[in-house]
């Protein structure tokens, strides 16, 4: 469990060092996708789903909404996909398939 401390001359609110740095999430609850009681991120997804959405985002080369992908030049990101891929295949993990057919709007 973290203990959140506060500073009485300012007042302000930290995390202690060494409670934080091996933490994956802020707070215990239950994951947005799979549904298990642990510690989740800011999405609400458990330290397992969160690596899944971010494997999934990086095969749909959805390089916007990726963390992992933040630093990563443009020329290399295709190097990244292709690591993903080689390690843990080329099917989505947590995502869904889009739908082939797109609806038109006139």
């Amino acid at each position: 469990m973290l203990r959140i401390e506060t500073s009485r001359r300012r007042g302000d609110v930290f995390l202690r060092r060494d409670e934080y740095d091996d933490a994956f999430g802020l707070r215990e609850a239950e994951c947005q996708a799979c549904d298990t009681f642990a510690p989740v991120n800011d999405s609400g997804l458990c330290e397992d789903c969160a690596g899944k959405l971010e494997r999934d985002l990086i095969r749909k080369r959805d390089w916007d909404y990726t963390a992992s992908a933040f630093a990563v030049p443009p020329e290399k990101r295709e190097e990244l996909r292709r690591f993903v891929i080689e390690q843990y295949g080329k099917d989505l993990e947590l995502l869904a398939e889009a739908d082939e057919e797109k609806s038109t709007r006139k």
